[in-house]
């Protein structure tokens, strides 16, 4: 792999004492040049202004119409409507990905209906919330938390397309998910307190087992037939050892920010031209 040493290019450790976001703990575990030139450089990626909707824009879109209907009464399509009209989507966005969206919203509708009349209740959505661990800040926003007829919680991370599989959540490369079920736990959020015990993710990918053709809930935990995952009884604490061994490695240490430390897991590519990527695979390529 690349290995390229920024680490010892920081003047002083405080440089290295940032907050750590739940989105950006992967990142750092996986790509640490990529933390280091997002969070201690603060470079960020400018779009191209021709650009299709990315991932991103398209997640920013779904995460804002469900926000609106959990803290609202209007309609779930109606929203979505008048979402997507304020963001003055991209053609393509109306025409392919529109029916998608709305085929997935409406699983997403039909499946909070059902949970609440078993009573499981929304008691936070998009909320923000910050704490302390090991003398670092973490910080974050829920998605959704749920409260289940037993008084425990459920994580709830939406996602557009396919959700990390239980191998990058049991590796330590997909932690968000585990990181609010922290926060959460500890009192991060303000209205919300309980143990949690369910973490879902709540896709739009395609199904075809349900009747919209659209919509699916996952857990990356290993019960039953599932041969990959965390347990549930060891989810928080599995994520708190990973947590704890980033800080202590590259924010209170000083393990150098390397770029691609674990190539097998999906790369973020946002500063390959940064690093020099393409000039450092090519002069391998050469000495091979």
């Amino acid at each position: 792999h690349i290995a390229i040493n920024h680490g010892h290019a920081l003047r002083t450790a405080g440089q290295r004492d940032v907050a750590i976001a739940v989105t950006g703990l992967d990142r750092l575990r996986s790509d640490p040049y990529q933390f280091y030139a997002s969070e201690i450089l603060g470079l960020r990626k400018l779009d191209s202004l021709d650009a299709e909707p990315t991932a991103a824009w398209k997640g920013t879109a779904v995460h804002k119409i469900l926000e609106n209907w959990h803290k609202g009464s209007e309609n779930l399509h109606t929203i979505a409507l008048a979402e997507l009209a304020k963001m003055s989507a991209h053609p393509l966005v109306r025409g392919l990905w529109w029916p998608r969206l709305v085929a997935g919203l409406e699983w997403i509708e039909a499946q909070v209906a059902s949970q609440q009349a078993e009573g499981r209740a929304v008691i936070a959505s998009e909320v923000k919330g910050d704490m302390t661990f090991r003398g670092v800040k973490l910080k974050g926003r829920a998605d959704r938390i749920d409260r289940l007829a037993d008084g425990s919680l459920a994580i709830i991370d939406y996602k557009t397309g396919k959700p990390p599989s239980g191998t990058m959540v049991e590796k330590g490369y997909a932690l968000q998910l585990g990181l609010i079920g922290v926060m959460a736990r500890d009192g991060a959020f303000a209205g919300v307190a309980g143990e949690p015990t369910r973490f879902e993710y709540w896709s739009l990918q395609s199904n075809s087992q349900n009747d919209t053709g659209f919509g699916k809930m996952e857990e990356p935990i290993l019960e039953g037939k599932k041969k990959s995952g965390v347990p549930r009884d060891e989810f928080l604490d599995r994520t708190e050892e990973y947590l704890a061994d980033a800080i202590d490695k590259w924010i209170k240490g000083d393990e150098p920010f390397t770029a691609r430390l674990n190539p097998d897991f999906p790369a973020y590519n946002d500063y390959d031209q940064l690093m020099r990527l393409d000039e450092w695979q090519a002069r391998s390529e050469d000495q091979a």
